[in-house]
């Protein structure tokens, strides 16, 4: 970027050259002199040259001398009339002491950002807002601050799950959310006693049939039925466990000895038929073998007998526990 052209050159000029320029610039209302700004981007001059041009224009108004108002070289209105005749009995008018009120001063000119030589960065961050290190610093005070406290990482960590393990115990202890989670964990535990005793009902399954079937051949209509005679048995059993339990989850227990009485018949009744077959068939390890034998299949159908002793007794219990949490609950 190169100066304009003044006196035909376009170099750098000095100031006295620059100084008829300056005294030429249109200025606006109520300026005398040009801004350091102006004459720097008029110019494409420092702000040092600036200054120096700006202090000789000042010096040059100073030497000035004042002029008189009312000294004007040619007249500026028609002539004035005649001054009227004022009686001697009339007075003077004495002038008024009082000094006329001061013109208010003009506004100070919006100033222009300063141009300085090309390639220049200017700050166009907010005054208002800190700098990137600033920040960085303050963060790091920040930090300090919170180690010579103790909120240290580990601090913090434990302080949230101090915090998470409040509210999950507040919430444990909710009435409703103990009552859910009793009726899963009975859900769980029904599921496993069944099993146990659907596992035992199939095992004992087998000997019934030898015992239903006799000495009937394979695939025979008598040995082909001997198969029903098991699952009769344990359907009717199962179907009064089902019942009970229901019934239990309601509140309305069963514990009349009729039907006590008809599942242990059901229930003993399985046994026999599963141990007879091993009292008559013999086994090549005599005795001692057939005895472990009929301990065995007298263990299985006492597992399914306890399998339905438990599961209306453990059913009764949880019931009870789901209705004594909601009706405190209730009641509160």
């Amino acid at each position: 970027m190169t100066a304009p052209a003044i006196n035909g050159t376009r170099y750098p000029q000095p100031v006295d050259a620059l100084l008829p320029a300056a005294r030429k610039l249109d200025l606006p209302d109520g300026h005398r002199f040009p801004s350091r700004n102006r004459l720097m981007r008029e110019f494409r001059i420092g702000a040092p040259k600036a200054d120096e041009l700006l202090v000789l224009l000042r010096a040059e108004a100073v030497d000035e001398p004042a002029r008189d108002p009312w000294d004007y070289a040619e007249p500026i209105g028609p002539d004035p009339l005649a001054a009227p005749v004022v009686p001697e009995s009339v007075p003077p008018v004495e002038p008024d002491p009082t000094p006329a009120p001061p013109a208010p001063a003009a506004g100070p000119a919006e100033q222009v950002a300063p141009v300085g030589h090309p390639g220049t960065q200017v700050d166009s961050r907010p005054s208002g807002r800190p700098s990137r290190s600033a920040r960085r610093a303050a963060r790091t005070q920040a930090a300090h601050d919170a180690l010579m406290q103790g909120q240290t990482r580990r601090v913090r960590e434990w302080t949230a799950k101090a915090a998470e393990a409040r509210q999950l115990r507040r919430l444990l202890m909710n009435p409703d959310i103990q009552a859910v989670r009793l009726m899963r964990q009975r859900a769980r535990w029904t599921a496993m006693a069944w099993s146990a005793l659907l596992f035992a009902l199939a095992f004992t399954m087998v000997n019934v049939q030898r015992f239903a079937a006799g000495h009937a051949e394979a695939w025979t209509p008598t040995w082909l039925v001997a198969w029903l005679v098991d699952p009769a048995f344990s359907t009717l059993l199962v179907g009064l466990l089902i019942a009970r339990g229901q019934l239990s989850a309601v509140g309305r227990s069963v514990h009349q000895r009729t039907v006590r009485r008809v599942e242990y018949a059901l229930l003993a009744s399985t046994a026999a038929m599963n141990v007879m077959p091993t009292l008559a068939e013999g086994y090549p390890g005599g005795w001692r073998e057939q005895v472990m034998q009929v301990l065995l299949h007298l263990l299985i159908p006492g597992l399914a007998f306890a399998s339905a002793m438990v599961i209306t007794l453990i059913q009764d219990h949880f019931a009870a526990a789901i209705a004594a949490i909601t009706e405190g609950e209730d009641a509160r």
